[in-house]
Parts: C-alpha cells; structure tokens; sequence
C-alpha cells in the first residue's frame, strides 16, 4: 500500500502487513509531520511475522516498523541472519532502545533527498540570477550599439555637408546628390548674378545684349574661364550659342566682374538663355560665333 503525508503529500510504499489492526503513529521524514495511520480495510487480523515494504519505483523511501524489541529496523536494510544477531546487538553501542509498535525509523535517503533537492533549488537559483544578468548585458549592449550608431550616422552626415566642396571636389558625381537634398555644391567658386537679356536694335538689326555679374564666393583667387551662352526655343531646345572671354583672368576672393555680350539677329524662335561656364567637352563643337565682351 502507499501513505501519503498529509503535510508535504510525500508518498512512502509500505507492505499492509506491517500495519496492527488498530494502525500506527507514523512520522514523514521530509517534514517531520507525525499522524495515525490506520490499516486497510481488507488487511488480514493475524499478518505474516518480518514483513519488509517493497520498493516502489519513482516513490519516496518508505518508513519501516520495529520488528524487534531491542533494536529498530531500518527501511532497505538486508535482513540479518538468525546466528549473525547476537553479534550485531552486542556491536551497537549504548544501551537498546526500547521498541514500540508506533515508532517509525527511516532510512538515510530521505534525508540525502532532501539535500538533493536543496542543492538543486540552489542550482536553479543561481542559473536565474546569470541569466537575468546576461540579459541586462545584453540589453546595456544594445542600446550603446544603437547609441554608436547614430553618432557615426550623425557624425558622417554633419561632416558631409560642412566639407562638401572638398567632397566634391574629389568626387565630382556627388555634387549630384548634394543639389538632390538642396545642398549645391560650386566647384569652381565663382557665381552668376544679375543675369538679364535685352533685345535692342543697331542700324535697323535686331540685337540680343546678355549681361551679368561673376562673384568669387571660394576664399581664394579663381582663374576665369571662357563663357558660354545659349538661346532656347519653348521646349528648351537649343537653337544657337556662342562664347567669349571675360576682361580679366583671375578674380580675388570676395572681389566681383561685370560681363556684357550682344549678337547681332538672333534667331526669332529664342524665348530663353542659358549662361555658364564653358566645358571640356563644348570647345569640340562650337556652333556660334565669339562676340566681344565688353
């Protein structure tokens, strides 16, 4: 039969037949609780003499009854030969301890289950605690990656746009993006304002005069280069352009020149200019004449 305890519900396997009709006093090795237990109901009145509880698997230790009046019997204990019992009483030391029917002794494995068990619970205990810490770590980390990068991030950008000339200067294509987010870049520091065209007329011809200002924006003297200039139609279609060369060579920094140009007949279809600098690429395939600059 099993008996629970009705404290810690530990379960203990016992043999029916170690029980008197009138049940015993037992006591739970786990949490000390003591209580009668009665016999079951079908247990015969005059039960086999040196009964022993069978071990049950996955189950406690089960307690084990005094079957003798001068020592206890220990639960798992290997039942001692009939000559060999003598010389086991005399070998204990102190005086017998008195037998009674509703005295229980149990082994020592409960108790080395109960170590177990505490072991383990400081186990687990401590395996929670790295953990937690771990992840506290592992947070902390985190946030200071995110942290770093948004430094880096943030750092790359401001350094992109305080340095952006050198940038493009370097590398021309990026001057692209710059004027994508609103942040043109000059590469040659120099600027055209007051751009403006007049249509006039000198010995009974039509004369186109285009003027302007160049300004030095860099903080160092720039060479000038040629000018080109370019009529367009309605849907910004070139129709002709023409280049000329500046009064001077070189301007200071902060320092402005003025430009004006004309041409004679130009062509009625132009609704629009476009002023700039000349390129590499444009002294290939001129198309228009090089009216002075005056």
């Amino acid at each position: 039969m099993i008996i629970t305890c009705p404290s810690c519900s530990t379960r203990y396997p016992v043999e029916a037949s170690s029980f008197a009709p009138s049940g015993r006093k037992v006591r739970c090795a786990k949490c000390g609780q003591s209580w009668h237990q009665a016999p079951p109901a079908d247990l015969d009145e005059s039960p086999p003499a040196g009964a022993e509880p069978a071990p049950v698997e996955d189950a406690a230790p089960a307690p084990v009854f005094a079957a003798a009046a001068s020592r206890k019997k220990i639960f798992g204990e290997k039942p001692v030969p009939a000559a060999e019992a003598p010389a086991s009483d005399k070998a204990a030391e102190g005086p017998p301890a008195p037998a009674s029917d509703d005295d229980v002794v149990f082994s020592d494995a409960p108790a080395a289950a109960s170590t177990s068990a505490t072991a383990d619970i400081g186990n687990r205990f401590r395996a929670q605690v790295r953990r937690a810490a771990s992840m506290r770590r592992g947070k902390v980390l985190n946030a200071a990656g995110w942290v770093v990068l948004a430094l880096f991030v943030g750092g790359t950008l401001a350094g992109g746009y305080q340095w952006r000339a050198d940038i493009a200067s370097f590398w021309p294509a990026t001057t692209k993006v710059y004027a994508a987010v609103g942040a043109p870049v000059n590469l040659r520091g120099l600027e055209f304002r007051n751009v403006a065209y007049e249509r006039q007329e000198e010995e009974g011809l039509p004369v186109l005069a285009v003027s302007g200002e160049i300004v030095n924006v860099s903080g160092k003297t720039v060479a000038l280069p040629r000018l080109r200039v370019g009529l367009r139609d309605d849907e910004q279609r070139e129709l002709y352009h023409w280049t000329l060369a500046l009064g001077q060579n070189e301007l200071p920094p902060g320092e402005a020149t003025n430009f004006i140009t004309r041409l004679s007949s130009p062509p009625v279809e132009a609704r629009d200019i476009e002023v700039r600098f000349v390129r590499e690429q444009d002294d290939a395939a001129p198309n228009g004449g090089a009216p002075a600059a005056e």
